[in-house]
């Protein structure tokens, strides 16, 4: 991987882009925590979390366009894109019981590294290498997200370019540590209410984003 080109060129290649306050922006995510809330869980394991800050955990929020957006980095970050031939394309939906969707509104102007095509070109590295790789590659791609809450202290995330459904955006937000900008819960607000997985509408609107995503939700 180029992970390493990727972070020597941060500080003077990154481009960082303000996002606009008002947004309104969906989660997929555990019920454990609110709908406005960033995860701080110390265990997770997705592509750029769990990351830290000396021995500090960065709360994140993943955030997509859509729900779509929003389920691809985390019901389905496991499930390889369409094309590449590796595992088999489904989700045991038992290991999802306790989530839910969230409609969040973002309260500020935010400042959000870039990773299109053109901000990953910036700094060295290819969708393939930091988006669509496997699980194999998290702990580089974590690495790579550490170095961005170091190198890039007035940087509040990241978007690009949907892992499943490249036509819309994924987010990832980072929590508020001493020393750099980031979220506040105050940043977030919840629009409307939440709505678990374990409800039929809840487990529909999974079943019909994994049905464009050619995926299989394998029920108990």
């Amino acid at each position: 991987m180029t992970i390493d080109v990727a972070v020597s060129r941060l500080a003077t290649d990154a481009i960082v882009e303000t996002e606009p306050s008002g947004r309104v922006l969906c989660r997929a995510h555990p019920h454990s925590f609110g709908s406005s809330e960033l995860d701080a869980r110390p265990h997770a394991r997705s592509r750029f979390s769990v990351i830290r800050s000396g021995k500090r955990v960065v709360p994140v929020a993943h955030l997509g366009e859509n729900d779509a957006a929003a389920a691809s980095e985390t019901v389905f970050h496991t499930v390889s894109v369409r094309g590449v031939a590796a595992r088999p394309r489904f989700v045991f939906v038992d290991k999802y019981v306790s989530w839910q969707w969230s409609r969040v509104r973002i309260d500020r102007d935010l400042e959000l590294l870039r990773l299109d095509d053109r901000g990953m070109a910036a700094i060295g590295v290819t969708r393939a290498e930091l988006i669509e790789s496997d699980e194999q590659s998290y702990g580089e791609t974590r690495r790579f997200a550490t170095a961005v809450i170091a190198g890039l202290p007035e940087c509040d995330g990241m978007w690009w370019w949907s892992r499943q459904n490249p036509s819309v955006r994924s987010y990832v937000l980072f929590g508020h540590t001493p020393g750099r900008a980031g979220i506040r819960r105050a940043d977030l607000a919840p629009d409307g209410a939440s709505v678990p997985f374990a409800l039929p509408e809840g487990l529909d609107r999974l079943d019909e984003i994994a049905d464009a995503f050619d995926i299989t939700v394998v029920r108990p």
